[in-house]
This record gives structure tokens, C-alpha cells and sequence, in this order.
């Protein structure tokens, strides 16, 4: 398992592995229906706005995750279906969620499905993640309170 840097060049593949996540899978097409396309990410990673990780095993990316730098928001986590329950998603959480902190927010924050039969209901909770009570667009919004 290697961790790097999202590079630009990632992307079409990064876009491809989010349409094949178990859960909450996102295709091109509707991702480019939010504004989101390689080409704009590929932007805000170059204006350093968006800052990602992504997860290599023997050479094929398996999960990535980015970040917002001026909102602190962690924006997506994904991870191959035959690549859950091996620490990549833990292992990518903890990169994103350590960027925003550098950047000086003191809330780190997502939104996430509130439905609790949904994987990552109980993955964020259990790893540090809150719920403010809050719903946008049918979403909870979930704070990062690490222990300790």
C-alpha cells in the first residue's frame, strides 16, 4: 500500500474509480453535473484551492480522498469495493483531515448520507467524526473531533 499526492494526471482515473464505489458511486457525467470534471479538478489542484491523496497498490490507485483548503471541508473519500476494511479509507481520512488543521481551521467538516444502514455512517463515527445536526441537500454535516 503506497499513499502519494494526487497528481493531475490522475484524475481520469480517480474519476473512473468513483464511478465503481459500493456506495454513494458518482459517474462522470453526473459529477460533471455538479461542476466537477478532470479539468477543474485538475484547476484547483494546480491553484492549491483542493488538495487530495490517493492510494497505490502494486501500481494501481485503489482509493483517494481530497480536501478544500479555504473551507476545511474533506470532500470525497472512495475506495474499491475489493480495497474496504484494509485501512486505505482510515489511512486517506487521516491525510485530508491533517491538511485543513496545517491551514489553520479548527473545523474540519463533510456531509455525509445520515441513513445508519450506509458503510460510511458508521466509518466516519468511528473515526472521529460528529454530527452537527445539521442537513444540506438531504445530507448530515459531520465535524472531525479527534480523541485525545
Amino acid at each position: 500500500m503506497h499513499i502519494r499526492a494526487t497528481r493531475s494526471e490522475d484524475f481520469p482515473t480517480l474519476f473512473d474509480l468513483r464511478a465503481r464505489t459500493r456506495e454513494n458511486a458518482m459517474s462522470v457525467a453526473e459529477l460533471a453535473a455538479r461542476g466537477i470534471t478532470p479539468d477543474s479538478a485538475a484547476e484547483a489542484l494546480h491553484t492549491g484551492l483542493v488538495r487530495g491523496w490517493l492510494c497505490e497498490v502494486d501500481g494501481q490507485i485503489v482509493g483517494f480522498a481530497s480536501g478544500d483548503r479555504d473551507g476545511g471541508e474533506m470532500l470525497v473519500l472512495a475506495v474499491l469495493p475489493e480495497y474496504e476494511g484494509r485501512g486505505i479509507g482510515r489511512a486517506l481520512l487521516a491525510k485530508v483531515t491533517a491538511w485543513p488543521a496545517e491551514c489553520g481551521h479548527q473545523r474540519i467538516w463533510l456531509s455525509a448520507n445520515p441513513d445508519s444502514a450506509v458503510r460510511a455512517y458508521g466509518f466516519y463515527r468511528h473515526c472521529g467524526w460528529v454530527a452537527t445536526g445539521e442537513l444540506v441537500d438531504g445530507e448530515e454535516i459531520m465535524v472531525y473531533q479527534p480523541a485525545g
